[in-house]
């Protein structure tokens, strides 16, 4: 967990290297509901979680930060707290998370936005085989939040908005322990920003986007629990993105992956799972977000039943062709394990 950590400021970094020009504060409060992913959580997934949320940001409109993104966007932190409704089983969730929200369209007095959010929760409710087994979304007190927010906004003075929101929240351990079914919860929201300093956006000329396709090699670092404690899971892969527009590509590739956590019968390269992929990426400047579809080719007997997986990769450009971020590995709604990943793209 502490090779994740360092992640979120390494990410808000950008925003605190030149000067600010737009800084704001919102306060909102969110009402969701629980997706039941698997049959066991059904009775447990029948309340409604409430929020509150306090947010601040700054925006810098200089060119360099610009072309970052090839946008507008703004960054920061936020914290939160989330009562999912059952306050004996699964009691509530109090984040610090990093935020990335580039600007995607504005037009008057109004402005549509994709808040992102990475960073830690505390939970104050986790499963115990004594005094709590009813609670398999989550086994450890800290553990790691992840959301994702489509988000319009009103202009009411210069000083001041209202904005409305739906987002897409996940919280688990990243598979560091068992149980770790993770607990996946959309909620909407409404609230108001009171803005510090406020000026007019200047105009500049988006970068031509390279239609051709690219190649990377990419491989991903963590540890899982096994028989003899934790044990390495090493992927690696090669893959190809063709950019479609300024913020949308399309691409695939090969992701071998080798879990030393599995056990097998006569040698570890039982343990090697090859899948080939297909994934979509937004591309906000530096900043790639790709959402990748596998298909297991083979796997170890007694793994899972699944036949495919996800894998969510958010990375950073630090130079010309490196690239550093995280992974997510799931089935459906369920989280399998989060990894460190470092790229090169050619």
């Amino acid at each position: 967990m502490k090779k994740i950590l360092f992640l979120i400021p390494f990410f808000m970094l950008q925003c605190c290297l030149f000067g600010q020009n737009i800084k704001r504060l919102g306060l909102e409060g969110s009402y969701g509901f629980i997706i039941p992913h698997s049959r066991e959580l059904k009775p447990l997934s029948q309340t409604n979680p409430l929020g509150i949320n306090l947010h601040y940001q700054n925006l810098n409109s200089s060119l360099k930060n610009w072309k970052n993104c090839n946008c507008f966007h703004y960054m920061g932190l936020q914290i939160s707290y989330h009562n999912f409704g059952n306050p004996e089983v699964l009691g509530s969730a109090t984040s610090l998370t990093g935020t990335f929200e580039p600007i995607i369209w504005q037009k008057n007095k109004w402005t549509f936005s994709l808040l992102s959010g990475l960073g830690l929760s505390y939970l104050n409710r986790i499963y115990d085989e004594v005094s709590n087994p009813e609670n398999v979304f989550f086994s450890s007190h800290l553990s790691f939040l992840i959301y994702l927010t489509p988000k319009i906004e009103y202009s009411l003075t210069q000083d001041w908005g209202l904005n409305a929101s739906i987002s897409y929240n996940h919280i688990s351990n990243g598979g560091q322990s068992q149980p770790n079914k993770g607990i996946n919860y959309p909620m909407g929201s409404l609230g108001l920003v009171r803005y510090f300093q406020r000026k007019i956006f200047p105009i500049y000329e988006k970068d031509k986007i390279s239609r051709n396709w690219m190649y990377y090699f990419e491989s991903g670092f963590s540890t899982r629990e096994g028989k003899d404690g934790r044990e390495p899971n090493i992927s690696v892969v090669f893959g190809t993105i063709k950019p479609l527009s300024s913020i949308n590509g399309i691409g695939g590739g090969l992701e071998l992956n080798k879990d030393f956590s599995l056990e097998v019968n006569e040698n570890r390269i039982e343990a090697l799972i090859p899948a080939p992929y297909i994934a979509h990426h937004f591309i906000f400047g530096k900043i790639d977000f790709s959402q990748r579809m596998a298909f297991y080719t083979h796997k170890p007997m007694g793994y899972n039943d699944y036949v495919l997986y996800q894998r969510y990769v958010l990375g950073y450009k630090l130079l010309n062709h490196l690239t550093l971020g995280i992974g997510l590995k799931a089935h459906g709604h369920i989280a399998e394990h989060m990894d460190l990943r470092i790229g090169w793209k050619f």
